[in-house]
């Protein structure tokens, strides 16, 4: 009787991976979809679905869990019920990367880029052969198939050559089309996004073979041992990191006393605060080399160091934007109505709010990288919400200012200038937004 308890138990739990691994095909394939036609509105439906995805993984782990505690299993069927919960969480994470890249879908559209047909990228079939492995891994899982597992593992290095292959092609077309910069950055997240769902996959595949034959296929305990000795060496690279982020912040903070002296003409105070802003923003610039510096060549780290100069390139993008905010206002003065004044000063504070972020999204998620804990890369998670509602509420607080900018600004060129002003104000949260889908996708491994 108590066997019979079991099984319909664990039929229960497979139901709930099985449901669970369609919606997340499903999400795959909107964002595959979605990039190849550029719709944002697929998108959008895949950002949708990450609530009911993140649902499916508390039933399985809740699941899992009660049948462990109330049934008692051994040997395979335990085996089957801890490969579950990690097949959930793969799950979960592969639902992560759908929705970075529908959030790269929008950035795209919304800002009005154009994809780069001169760049001979495969990202397509890059991303049919990732779907392709995600869809193997839960067909071997369901069917318990360990040989459709090992072809899901060797599949790997093919998604592998494609993401290097993608990314050369996409770093030299950026160099010869410097207009092409942040679609091009665009372009490499959706990259190692889709590499990541191969990746985890292959998570998946591994566990079916633990589940069937009772052993890890790939693990490597003294390769694992060395990256734990050579994370905790390298520990400091994130605290340097989350200072040069504070600096960013002061940068940007400092941006609001600039504005209030362009508007009063108070011009020595203009260039006392540009002065102190510069200095700052040399600092971090400093500070910005002796990270690169801090990455000796041949240390194994928790992520690539492409993916950390690119973060820490768009970051420092940010006191890059606080400078050319200070050499526009300081090219000319001219006169902005009262009520467009306030407004933006109001759309600088909600502009820097995504930046109050920054710092704690650095210290969760290099808990997570260096020791794996689930609820440092949760909170990351929370904060990366936070950054885009933020950048979102700073993007329509723009689009308000600009409709009052051309019904009460009727000269040309005060229209362009203060219009240009906007636009270069909404690029501190367009850059801390990139900041931290970077971060979420190095913690989404």
């Amino acid at each position: 009787m108590t066997r019979i308890a079991l099984e319909k138990e664990l039929q229960i739990l497979k139901n709930l991976l099985s449901d669970m691994a369609k919606i997340v095909d499903e999400t795959v394939n909107g964002a595959i979809l979605a990039v190849d036609k550029l719709n944002p509105e697929l998108a959008k439906k895949v950002v949708e679905f990450d609530d009911q995805v993140d649902y499916y993984e508390n039933m399985v782990s809740q699941t899992a869990l009660e049948i462990i505690a109330l049934q008692q299993p051994v040997a395979k069927d335990l085996r089957f019920i801890i490969t579950a919960i990690d097949i959930a969480k793969n799950l979960e994470r592969i639902a992560d990367q759908s929705v970075n890249i529908a959030f790269r879908v929008l950035d795209i559209y919304n800002t009005r880029k154009k994809p780069i047909p001169q760049c001979q990228v495969t990202i397509i079939e890059m991303a049919n052969e990732a779907l392709y492995m995600l869809q193997s891994a839960i067909n071997a899982f369901i069917t318990e198939d360990v040989k459709k597992a090992y072809s899901v593992i060797e599949y790997d290095d093919i998604v592998d050559r494609f993401q290097r292959d993608n990314i050369e092609q996409i770093k030299d077309c950026m160099k010869g089309n410097p207009e092409l910069l942040d679609i091009g950055i665009d372009y490499i997240i959706v990259v190692q996004n889709l590499e990541r769902v191969g990746d985890l996959a292959t998570n998946i595949a591994e566990g079916v073979i633990f589940t069937i034959e009772g052993k890890s296929p790939k693990i490597e305990i003294e390769k694992a041992k060395e990256i734990k000795e050579v994370v905790l060496k390298d520990l400091p690279i994130f605290d340097l990191l989350k200072k040069h982020a504070h600096l960013v912040l002061e940068c940007a903070e400092r941006l609001s006393l600039a504005l209030e002296a362009y508007n009063k003409k108070d011009f020595t105070k203009l260039e006392e605060i540009a002065k102190h802003i510069f200095e700052i923003e040399k600092e971090a610039d400093q500070l910005k080399r002796n990270i690169r510096g801090h990455v000796p060549k041949g240390v194994i780290l928790p992520v690539e160091r492409f993916e950390l100069f690119l973060y820490l390139k768009e970051q420092d993008a940010i006191a890059d934007v606080a400078e050319e905010v200070l050499n526009w206002l300081s090219f000319k003065h001219l006169e902005i109505p009262k009520t467009i004044f306030k407004m933006m000063e109001e759309l600088l504070s909600k502009s820097i709010e995504a930046l109050k972020f920054l710092e704690d999204l650095i210290v969760y998620s290099a808990d997570f990288l260096l020791y794996r804990n689930e609820n440092s890369r949760n909170e990351a998670k929370e904060i990366v919400r936070n950054i885009r509602y933020s950048q979102y509420l700073a993007e329509e607080f723009g689009n308000k200012i600009k409709k009052e900018i051309f019904s009460k600004i009727n000269d040309p060129l005060n229209l362009f200038y203060t219009l240009k002003l906007v636009e270069l104000i909404l690029g501190i949260p367009h850059h801390a937004e990139n900041t931290a889908d970077l971060m979420r996708a190095m913690i989404a491994k």
